[in-house]
């Protein structure tokens, strides 16, 4: 086995049911998008891959069980992006990045190769003119590539993100998934919820459509994002056009 493998998820709250054997597979270097109508478990299921909650099933990085690792060899193999971060301290931006080096340190503070290796991630997601600025006058967009840089310093090998387009305007939404894509071709399998079914057709390799904690379908976007899946999980009607290679998707309104 080869990359992140997901068998029989199930997590409850109070004894109700959040997800229900979710099952998956993302290989190195892929871009796994989950979708999915609010509520149906997107955030949950982030959280129990990085064990924030702890379901019943296996995760399993290659053939090791990730339920066997101690906290800091999780955080050494996940990088977690959350959907809501609210800064509330005006720390410099390059602290906060190297911050991500915590799995890494014995109670000690950063040292100069990791300070070094955030200044090459902000250089990486071409934001190096952010770092002696102050955490608190960030735009939506430029936090979103804060957070994610953050994560990369942790040099995980799973890369999870809940949301990391949403309230962000048509730029900074391709800035963030053209670098996405640019981190799943250093071989990190890349997992992402996402509300657009149309920029999961553009950037996944492979699509998680969930519905009340199931997967109702999962595969290649041409095979999941179809007008019968789609309209079944969000209950409006929909129409899909594919054109030169691209899927398109739309709400059907009806006069």
């Amino acid at each position: 086995m080869n990359g992140v493998n997901v068998a029989d998820l199930t997590f409850c709250y109070d004894k109700k049911s959040i997800l229900e054997k979710v099952f998956f597979k993302v290989e190195w270097g892929e871009v796994l998008t989950i979708l999915g109508p609010n509520g149906s478990g997107k955030t949950t299921l982030l959280k129990c891959l990085n064990r924030l909650l702890k379901p019943k099933g296996n995760v399993f990085i290659d053939s090791f069980d990730v339920s066997k690792l101690e906290a800091r060899e999780i955080a050494k193999n996940f990088g977690y992006v959350p959907q809501i971060h609210s800064p509330n301290f005006p720390y410099k931006v390059i602290d906060i990045v190297v911050s991500g080096r915590t799995p890494y340190m014995d109670h000690s503070n950063p040292k100069r190769k990791d300070y070094e290796l955030a200044y090459n991630v902000l250089d990486q997601l071409r934001i190096m003119h952010l770092a002696n600025r102050p955490y608190t006058q960030l735009s939506g967009g430029e936090l979103r590539l804060i957070l994610l840089a953050r994560a990369l310093v942790q040099k995980p090998r799973v890369l999870l993100l809940d949301e990391p387009t949403s309230h962000l305007d048509l730029k900074n939404k391709f800035l963030i998934l053209n670098s996405l894509i640019e981190i799943a071709d250093k071989g990190i399998a890349v997992i992402m919820s996402e509300h657009d079914p149309n920029l999961a057709s553009i950037f996944a390799n492979k699509v998680l459509l969930m519905c009340e904690g199931r997967i109702t379908s999962y595969g290649k976007p041409e095979d999941v994002l179809t007008k019968e899946n789609l309209s079944r999980v969000y209950g409006i009607d929909v129409e899909v056009f594919k054109k030169d290679g691209h899927i398109y998707i739309f709400p059907s309104f009806r006069s």
